[in-house]
């Protein structure tokens, strides 16, 4: 079984800007006397919360909160994206706060919902950890072709 526990940052090193945490990484304990320890990045959560949401139906893409975030994003920007992802770790568990665009004509709700339970299911299956909360931000409903002009 696995646990986690809080993984400060050294005093030194510079916390990763492109991604909102209060820790940057979860330390993952395997509990069965196994040396050393497993660390994952908040920017390996981003990852992993970025493709969970996108892969809903109806979820256009990461909903960027300002200009420089759309240009950014134009060019190819993947960290610029997870400025729209706030991630919270404790002791066992995630926090997650993600902002989203979705397609003009889906139920906001249910969207939102399924995003919720995808980021849940992923965040289990690919970490061991638990999302204790997945709050969603829809910031904008995109018409149709809408996304690819922006």
């Amino acid at each position: 079984m696995l646990s986690a526990r809080l993984a400060m940052a050294d005093s030194k090193k510079k916390k990763n800007p492109s991604c909102r945490s209060e820790y940057d990484e979860a330390v993952l304990s395997r509990g069965n006397g196994c040396p050393g320890e497993i660390r994952i990045a908040t920017t390996a959560l981003a990852s992993i919360i970025r493709h969970a949401a996108c892969s809903v139906e109806g979820v256009s893409r990461i909903a960027g909160n300002s200009l420089v975030d759309n240009i950014a994003e134009f060019v190819g920007s993947r960290k610029v994206l997870d400025r729209a992802i706030q991630i919270k770790i404790d002791e066992a568990s995630v926090e997650v706060m993600i902002a989203i665009n979705i397609r003009y004509g889906f139920s906001l709700p249910e969207i939102a919902g399924n995003v919720q339970e995808s980021v849940v299911q992923q965040i289990q299956e690919l970490t061991g950890l638990q999302a204790s909360r997945v709050d969603v931000i829809i910031r904008e409903m995109e018409l149709a072709g809408e996304e690819d002009e922006d």
